[in-house]
């Protein structure tokens, strides 16, 4: 391996530090390296506290001068919660600057590199830039797309279904399974389903940590919900998307604290989910997950908003030709329509399988 990708590694496992605390902003790692040692490193900590190069240079001190910095992202050349992070770089002296990705945000993309290369430092970039894109896939996206990244999950029995003839869903997957999807919750910023889901479930979608985050979702375009569903209790807000040709009858529907009505146009009957989504962004919302029904997944299916596909598989067969399955809609009418999925990786979750794909750009 050589030596720029062993220090920017290093660089990719420190940004990992900082979790979920440094969201909306990205995750990001620094290391000072001169002559091939380590002088110091530092990553991003928290939102609104010192971004990794800072924390990295001033561990570095007189040492910086003429030493490598490698970071996972490009420094940040405008004004945040803290100042640009490319004068910290520039005022330390240092002499080649190594960067895994551009920042993709319109206020910062390349505009750090060319200050970088104004002040006389060598700048390199690209070393191991998939992966610190992966490493912040929802930070891009929303960048690039006014999106956010969407996950739609899925719990079922072996042969598809999410509930039982009588509607009974409670509980299809495991334990170890169950605490899985809290712990996505947690990575998430807001969690989305449908009507039927609450009104079949009645869900609470909190995360494992009793936060105010996720917040939840829930689309209700008559406006049927009642205040007193479990979905409008705790500390995280709720988000209310209705169709916005009921927007006169809202003040009556406003009952009930930590609920926020989000009006969202309907094409043929059909809520625009890509509206509501850049709705969604436009308020901090860069992971999304939907743990919606069958009717939901396939909207989302239909319409490629789903970036990521986790599908929880029991060992338990179900059946029943009235049972809810997976996923439902209208369906396609012809195999060569079918919506092909590319594999990330298969593994176990106590007795239960799980099954992690992305949905490709075109159908087969």
């Amino acid at each position: 391996m050589r030596r720029n990708e062993i220090w920017m590694r290093r660089a990719l496992e420190l940004a990992q530090k900082g979790g979920d605390r440094t969201r909306p902003n990205p995750l990001v790692g620094a290391v000072v390296v001169r002559n091939e040692k380590l002088i110091s490193e530092g990553y991003h900590v928290e939102f609104g506290g010192p971004h990794a190069e800072v924390s990295a240079l001033r561990k570095a001190g007189p040492k910086a001068r003429g030493a490598t910095l490698y970071v996972t992202l490009e420094p940040c050349s405008s004004w945040g919660k803290t100042p640009p992070c490319v004068d910290w770089v520039i005022e330390s002296g240092i002499r080649k600057a190594v960067i895994g990705r551009t920042d993709p945000n319109p206020q910062n993309h390349l505009k750090g590199i060319r200050r970088l290369r104004q002040a006389g430092i060598r700048v390199e970039t690209g070393i191991l830039g998939e992966e610190a894109e992966k490493q912040n896939e929802a930070f891009f996206k929303t960048m690039r797309t006014s999106l956010p990244f969407v996950t739609l999950k899925m719990a079922q029995s072996l042969d598809g279904k999410i509930a039982t003839r009588a509607g009974e869903s409670r509980w299809i997957s495991s334990g170890p399974a169950r605490a899985f999807v809290r712990r996505l919750r947690d990575h998430s910023d807001a969690v989305l389903i449908g009507k039927n889901t609450l009104l079949q479930d009645d869900p609470l979608l909190s995360g494992s940590n009793g936060c105010e985050k996720p917040w939840r979702v829930v689309l209700d375009p008559k406006l049927d919900l009642q205040s007193d569903a479990r979905v409008f209790q705790g500390p995280q807000l709720t988000l209310v998307a209705v169709s916005d040709r009921r927007l006169k009858e809202i003040p009556k529907k406003t009952q009930g604290k930590g609920k926020v009505f989000l009006p969202v146009p309907e094409t043929k009957g059909r809520f625009d989910l890509r509206n509501l989504l850049k709705k969604l962004a436009a308020l901090g919302v860069q992971n999304l997950l939907v743990e919606g029904g069958g009717e939901v997944a396939w909207s989302f299916i239909r319409e490629r908003l789903a970036d990521r596909l986790i599908w929880i598989v029991a060992p338990k067969i179900i059946g029943g030709r009235d049972a809810r399955t997976s996923v439902e809609g209208e369906g396609i009418d012809g195999l060569q329509k079918a919506y092909p999925l590319k594999w990330d990786s298969v593994y176990r979750l106590g007795p239960d399988f799980v099954f992690e794909a992305r949905l490709c750009s075109q159908a087969s």
